[in-house]
């Protein structure tokens, strides 16, 4: 279909303003939604604008309006107070990169990129151009320049790729719909660990997401039996409770999130995660095992308490000791 602009439409009546060419030629794919509206509004004005006018008429904050602005004062195309950034200035992309250099991810945290270095790296990678385009697509929306960060270093740090990227952001978009609370923060740990795990294909991811899923059924599970607050699991907890149902079924999992019930008044993952450690120790594996070490422990206790104060000290105790649960849940580092 092709599209023609009438030359009597209204929307001529309150005058005209010239565009550069290279904006639409070059701009379009690169610069974002909100970057092109804002310098759409400066050509309107003239030419010039200050943040605060230019952040009203976008409906966003002042801040958020300079950082986008920041964009085109670094292409060279707007001045910020009369400073002119040229291109001479920008970092170059022709300097020799050292190969075979093996980054301790666990010792170096990703890359915190600014407006400039993002706008450099899309430029100097059309696969990068692509992606955060794709990634505004699925997302169906415009990315801040935050969002935009966090998906370059999922590629160029974590080193995933793109189709695995928009994998995840797919299952961040479906998880929103949902109504789940899950932010950017939470995906680039995700990307992390899948970096961490080597998963370098579709396939590989499209079973990483249907562990995720079982999780986040399990995981519904265990907000049902413990009465946690927490809606969304951490990483680190999404984790903890997967591998309880390593060694464990949920009737073990429910008689321990029972004990800790009747003594803590908040529930607490680790509580539970203290007595299925101590059960596996001593392979206590059955709601019999349980019932079995209880019944010794009571007849050693009724034992003592015949013999008086200054008797035997108890000759064993049941896995799950109350106060040591008490101490390990205050100083678990697990979660």
């Amino acid at each position: 279909m092709e599209y023609k602009a009438l030359p009597f439409s209204s929307v001529w009546e309150n005058g005209i303003f010239n565009l550069p060419t290279k904006l639409v030629d070059e701009y379009l794919k690169l610069a974002s939604e909100y970057q092109l509206k804002a310098l759409l509004y400066i050509f309107r004005n003239n030419g010039q604008a200050d943040t605060n006018a230019v952040a009203k008429a976008l409906g966003q904050t002042v801040s958020d309006t300079d950082n986008l602005l920041e964009f085109w004062v670094e292409e060279g195309i707007l001045s910020a107070n009369g400073n002119v950034v040229t291109q001479e200035n920008l970092p170059k992309s022709n300097e020799p990169k050292e190969k075979n250099v093996v980054v301790v991810k666990e010792a170096i945290s990703a890359p915190t990129l600014s407006p400039k270095d993002i706008v450099t790296v899309l430029r100097e990678s059309r696969e990068l151009q692509s992606l955060v385009n794709e990634a505004q697509k699925v997302l169906g929306r415009t990315i801040s320049t935050a969002e935009q960060a966090i998906i370059i270093n999922m590629v160029n740090y974590y080193g995933l790729k793109p189709e695995v990227v928009l994998m995840i952001l797919e299952y961040y978009r479906n998880e929103k719909q949902k109504g789940m609370s899950i932010s950017f923060a939470y995906i680039n740990a995700m990307a992390k660990n899948w970096s961490d795990e080597g998963i370098s294909s579709i396939g590989e991811a499209e079973e990483k997401l249907q562990e995720i899923e079982r999780g986040n059924r399990i995981w519904n599970e265990i907000v049902a039996i413990t009465g946690i607050r927490h809606r969304k699991p951490t990483v680190k907890q999404r984790e903890m409770v997967l591998g309880w149902f390593n060694d464990f079924d949920i009737t073990m999992i429910t008689i321990a999130a029972d004990i800790m019930k009747e003594n803590i008044p908040e529930p607490k993952l680790s509580y539970i995660n203290s007595i299925l450690k101590k059960w596996k120790k001593s392979n206590i594996k059955t709601p019999a095992d349980v019932e079995k070490e209880q019944a010794e422990f009571e007849k050693a206790k009724a034992e003592k308490e015949s013999r008086g104060k200054n008797g035997d000290r108890l000759s064993g105790k049941p896995t799950y000791d109350l106060e040591q649960f008490k101490r390990d849940a205050l100083n678990n580092t697990e979660i």
